[in-house]
């Protein structure tokens, strides 16, 4: 998987992205696919890429994009594009500030699984 080609920052990231998800709730499982992970309680919730020439997580949740606000650069709306894993909401994550923003519709996603 291209983890193990991140910086120690993007890593650093994903393993506290990683950690907001498990912690959802004590019914979530992880499982690595070929592109992403997937996680899960009945159905998947969330699948995270991990770009590291963009120093950049990829989290696509479970969460009808005309619902929420769409920040440009932040989410978009992928219902119509293809993409590895599921859910129609794209959360594009470089920091830690937009990993905070990106818990609601996480947990958002979480709920309609």
């Amino acid at each position: 998987m291209l983890l193990a080609q991140a910086n120690t920052a993007l890593r650093d990231l994903f393993n506290d992205l990683e950690a907001l998800l498990l912690g959802m709730g004590d019914d979530v499982t992880k499982t690595e696919r070929k592109y992403y992970w997937a996680y899960r309680t009945i159905k998947n919730f969330a699948c995270v890429e991990v770009h590291p020439q963009a120093n950049t997580l990829l989290v696509y949740a479970k969460v009808d994009p005309t619902t929420v606000e769409l920040v440009d650069g932040f989410t978009r709306n992928v219902s119509k594009i293809g993409h590895y894993g599921t859910g129609d909401l794209e959360i594009r994550i470089t920091d830690h500030a937009q990993l905070s923003q990106a818990e609601p519709l996480i947990a958002m996603s979480y709920a309609n699984s």
